[in-house]
C-alpha cells in the first residue's frame, strides 16, 4: 500500500510540474521575432531573432536528430531536405554570395521550425505559445488603427531614435478603401496581415475551455480586424478560409467524413468555375476577392512567365539570376511556391510543400476524443496550415515572417505523439478551487441536505458555485 501511495504522489508531482512548465525556447523565439530592430556588423545584418536562432539552432538540431525531442519523423526529414537543397543551389548558380545567403536563410527558416518543434511538446506548451502570439496581435490593434488613419508608423520610428539601431522602413503604399495599409513592425503590409492571420484559428480553438467564451470571441474578432487593417487580399482571404473551415467543422461536428465531403465540394465548384469562366478559375477567384483587381492581373502575368521559366530549368532552377519577363515588370514574385520552383528548382517546391501536406495529413489521422483539448488544438492548427498553404500562393515571405511560418508549422508536430492523458495532465484543472475560508450552508453540520439520513455524511469542504467557461 505504501508503494502505491508513493507512486501516486510521484505521478501527481510530475503532473503538477508539467502544469507549471513553460516552453521558454519558443517563448523567447516569439519575443525576438516581434522586435523590429537590426544592427549591421560588417557584412552581417543581425536581428534579435537571427542572433537567437544562430545560438540555439545547432543544439536543437543535434537534439532533434538524436531523438531528444521525440521521434524523428517524416516532417522533420522533409524540412531538413528542403533546407539542404535550398542551401546547395546558390553554390551552383551564385557562388559569390552563396555562403552568406545560405547561412542567413538557413538560420531564418530552420531556426523558427526548430524552436517550436523542440520546445512545444504538450498541449499546455501549445496553448502558451498560441496565447502569446494572440497577445502580440491584439497588442498591435491600437497601433494599427492609428497607422491606418495617419499613415505614421509608431514603434519603428521610436526605435530609430536609438543610436546604432535600424528599424523597418515605411513602404508608403497608396491607400486602399480609404485606409492606409498597416505595417506595424513588419517590412510590408502583407507580412503584417499574414502575421495576424496566423493567430486567429489557433487562439480561438486552443483557448476553448480555458478562458471565458466572450473573451475568446472578442479577442479573436480583434485579430480579424487586425488582418483587415493590412488591406492585403491574400491574408484576408486566408482568414476568411479559416473562419469558413471553423464554421464547417462546427456544423458537421457529428459527421466523421466532413473533411472528405468538403474536399469533394471544393473540387466540384472549382471545375464548374473553370468551365464557366473564360480564364483559369484561380484567376477569376482572386480577381473577385482582391482589394485591388490590378494585383490579380499582375499575378497572372507572373505565374504565366514563371511557369514557362520553371519548365526550362526544372531541376536546379535559375538561382538569383535574371529571368524572362516583360520589360515593364520588376521581377518581384508574389507567390512563394512559384518562387521556390523558379529559383531553387522543382525539388525545393516539392520538399517544402510536402512538409506542410505530410504534417497536415499525419496529424489529421490522429484519433483524439471529440471536444478534447488535443482535438481543439489539432483543428485550429490544421485550419491555419491550410490557410498558409493558400496564402503562400499570393505572398512571398522572408525574414521574421518566414521564421514565424516555420514556427507555426513546427508547433503542431507534438500532436503526432501526443496522448489524451498528456492533454489532460499538462493543463491546469478546470475544477474550481475550494475556498480558503469557512463555507456557509443552511444545513446542519451533520447533514448534507434535507434527506441527510439517506444521503450520507456531508463533504467537509464543498465546492462553491461557479460559472463555467466555454
Amino acid at each position: 500500500m505504501a508503494s502505491v501511495t508513493a507512486d501516486s504522489q510521484m505521478r501527481a508531482a510530475g503532473a503538477a510540474g508539467a502544469v507549471h512548465r513553460r516552453p521558454w525556447i519558443a517563448i523567447f523565439a516569439l519575443i525576438t521575432l516581434m522586435l523590429p530592430i537590426s544592427v549591421d556588423a560588417g557584412s552581417l545584418h543581425l536581428t534579435p531573432s537571427r542572433t537567437y536562432f544562430l545560438v540555439t539552432s545547432p543544439f536543437l538540431l543535434f537534439g532533434l536528430v538524436t531523438g531528444k525531442y521525440g521521434r524523428f519523423n517524416g516532417v522533420d526529414g522533409l524540412v531538413l531536405g528542403y533546407m539542404a537543397w535550398r542551401t546547395m543551389i546558390p553554390f551552383i548558380h551564385n557562388p559569390d554570395v552563396a555562403l552568406q545567403y545560405a547561412g542567413s536563410n538557413t538560420v531564418i527558416f530552420l531556426g523558427g521550425y526548430l524552436c517550436a518543434r523542440c520546445s512545444i511538446r504538450s498541449a499546455n506548451d501549445f496553448r502558451i505559445a498560441a496565447k502569446l502570439l494572440g497577445a502580440f496581435v491584439i497588442f498591435s490593434v491600437p497601433f494599427a488603427i492609428s497607422e491606418a488613419m495617419t499613415s505614421r508608423m509608431i514603434i519603428p520610428r521610436f526605435l530609430e531614435m536609438i543610436p546604432f539601431i535600424t528599424s523597418v522602413s515605411d513602404v508608403n503604399y497608396r491607400p486602399r478603401m480609404g485606409l492606409n495599409r498597416v505595417q506595424f513592425v513588419f517590412a510590408h503590409p502583407i507580412l503584417y496581415g499574414l502575421f495576424c492571420s496566423l493567430g486567429v484559428a489557433t487562439y480561438f480553438t486552443a483557448m476553448k475551455g480555458f478562458i471565458l467564451g466572450i473573451r475568446r470571441w472578442i479577442f479573436s474578432g480583434l485579430m480579424v480586424l487586425a488582418v483587415f487593417l493590412s488591406v492585403s487580399s491574400g491574408p484576408f482571404l486566408a482568414t476568411l478560409v479559416q473562419l469558413g473551415l471553423l464554421v464547417w467543422a462546427f456544423l458537421l461536428r457529428n459527421v466523421e467524413t466532413r473533411w472528405k465531403i468538403l474536399g469533394g465540394i471544393a473540387v466540384v465548384i472549382y471545375i464548374i468555375l473553370e468551365l464557366a469562366s473564360t480564364r483559369p478559375a484561380i484567376y477569376a477567384i482572386t480577381s473577385i476577392l482582391s482589394f485591388d483587381p490590378a494585383t490579380a492581373n499582375v499575378r497572372k502575368i507572373l505565374l504565366d512567365y514563371g511557369l514557362a521559366q520553371v519548365a526550362r530549368t526544372p531541376i536546379l532552377g535559375i538561382g538569383f539570376n535574371k529571368w524572362d519577363l516583360p520589360v515593364y515588370m520588376s521581377g518581384s514574385l508574389d507567390n512563394f511556391w512559384l518562387a521556390n520552383a523558379l529559383v531553387f528548382g522543382v525539388p525545393a517546391f516539392l520538399l517544402y510543400f510536402a512538409s506542410f501536406l505530410w504534417a497536415l495529413i499525419s496529424v489529421g489521422k490522429r484519433d483524439f476524443p471529440r471536444g478534447s483539448p488535443l482535438a481543439n488544438i489539432r483543428l485550429g492548427w490544421g485550419v491555419v496550415q491550410v490557410s498558409v498553404m493558400l496564402t503562400l500562393a499570393t505572398v512571398y515571405i522572408w525574414s521574421e515572417l518566414a521564421s514565424l511560418v516555420m514556427f507555426v508549422l513546427g508547433s503542431g508536430i507534438f500532436l503526432l505523439g501526443a496522448t489524451e492523458e498528456e492533454g489532460r495532465t499538462t493543463t491546469a484543472p478546470e475544477v474550481p478551487m475550494r475556498p480558503a475560508g469557512p463555507v456557509f450552508t443552511r444545513f446542519p453540520a451533520s447533514d448534507t441536505g434535507p434527506s441527510a439520513g439517506t444521503q450520507g455524511r456531508r463533504d467537509p469542504n464543498p465546492l462553491p458555485f461557479s460559472r463555467s467557461s466555454s
